[in-house]
Formats: structure tokens, sequence, C-alpha cells
């Protein structure tokens, strides 16, 4: 099988490299990956610009480094490879978790998103990693590969999340996203030469949610699972819309 790998965190990154080496001796890998770390670029294509590419003969597998986001890692290495369409599409491995709220800003996710867009499986993975390293991740998801594979389909992309090996895994749950709101603190530096700069940091904030979510099952020591897609429609209050307006005019009057 043909694997196209990505990621937002750079073509030197374990995780990327980890993968493409565990990844190499059962299937055909080409790596195409950001020069240097995209992290929260999430779905932001170089358009009228230019983007530069350079292969990098260091490792045993073929590797592009590139100027651009880790969408356009999806669309440059799709036409580059179009004599050679990829099967699958893996995005990561990312180094922190993607749960929840994370995924819309997530350029992991949504370099996976990009492929569904272009009919071509996908899976987003992602890790919180410490001191351990990468190496545990990497031995769960191809030991479970098969079973990840089992899922995948070009109508939406899988969204992975592993726990690290001093958490451990109990096993894979299929769950919804859940909410993941972090509090966005600012450094400010006012003696910058370009200007007063802001650095958004912070911490997640907690957040209520349902037992059967991402971020809940993450917490218990469980790898999620969660098909995503670049459907951003509101299908729960689409028809609650529909039956108060009609054609585009309000058929209810606005209370006094």
């Amino acid at each position: 099988m043909h694997i196209l790998l990505v990621n937002d965190d750079g073509y030197l990154c374990p995780g990327i490299v980890k993968l493409a080496y565990a990844l190499k001796n059962d299937h055909v890998i080409t790596v195409i990956a950001p020069h240097k770390c995209n992290s929260g670029m999430a779905h932001a294509t170089s358009f009228n610009k230019p983007i530069f590419i350079q292969e990098i003969n260091d490792f045993p597998y073929e590797c592009y480094s590139i100027t651009g986001t880790p969408a356009d890692c999806v669309k440059i290495g799709l036409e580059m490879l179009s004599g050679n369409r990829p099967d699958l599409v893996i995005s990561g491995i990312n180094t922190d978790y993607n749960i929840g709220t994370d995924v819309v800003y997530s350029g992991t996710s949504n370099a996976a998103l990009e492929a569904t867009i272009n009919r071509i499986p996908a899976i987003a993975v992602s890790t919180k990693v410490d001191n351990e390293g990468f190496q545990y991740v990497v031995d769960y998801f191809i030991s479970n590969f098969a079973y990840f594979f089992s899922l995948i389909s070009s109508e939406y992309a899988l969204n992975i999340n592993i726990n690290r090996r001093s958490i451990g895994n109990t096993g894979n749950v299929i769950t919804q996203l859940g909410k993941r709101i972090f509090s966005d603190i600012y450094l400010i530096d006012p003696y910058s030469t370009k200007g007063i700069s802001y650095t958004l940091i912070g911490n997640p904030i907690p957040v209520n949610n349902i037992d059967d979510c991402d971020v809940e099952w993450i917490k218990k020591g469980y790898t999620t699972i969660t098909p995503i897609t670049p459907d951003k429609t509101d299908y729960k209050n689409i028809s609650l819309l529909k039956k108060t307006h009609f054609n585009g005019q309000k058929v209810t009057e606005w209370p006094e």
C-alpha cells in the first residue's frame, strides 16, 4: 500500500520519522511535511504565493520538506503523486492531543480532512508526549493498524488519540468529539523591534462533557477514535431554522 505521511510539526519531528520507519518495511512511504513547525494552522492553505519544495535524502524513504501548511502538504502531495496516488494519508504523530475542540485549530486533523475532500481515506494520529517519547505510541499504532484500517472510509477521516506509556491504553473506543476550551493568556512584549508582540499561551479550562466523548475517554486511559468530516453543517438546528424561516424570510415576529 502507498501511504502519504504528513504532519504539522515538521519533517524532522520524531513522531513522523518513527512512524515512517515503522511502516516502510510493509508499505511504500512518501513523507511530505512542513520545513518547520506549523502547529495550530487548522486548514490554512497557501493561495497566490509560492511553496518551495526540497527533497530530503537523509532517510530510507522518500521525503520532501515544503514551506507550506499541513493542508498544503496533502494538496502538494496529491499533485506530485498524481501518477501514483496514495491509498491512505496518515497525518501525525502529533506532539499533543487533538481532542474535542482542538480539532478546529489542529493542522494535524485538518490535513486529514483535506485528504477526505479529495476522496482519499485518512487518519490523524495524536498523543501527548513527554520524556518517554513516541516509540510506545508508534508501537501501539502499528499493533492496532489492521483494526484502524478496517474503519477507514473516503467519506470521513479518523481522528485518533493515543495515550503515552505511563498512562497506557485499556482499549480503543469509537466516540464523538467533546469540548476542550483553553484560557487565552497573552504574553506581551512591548519592547520588540517589530512592535508590541502578543504570544498566546494557555491551559485547558474545566468543561462539563458527556461521558461518551473523546475528552473523557482519553482521561480514562483509552485510545479514542472519532470520524470527522469537512461538513460543518449544524444538522441539529437546521430543521429548527427551517421551521421559523421560509425561503429566507422570517415567519415569526420578534418579541416586543
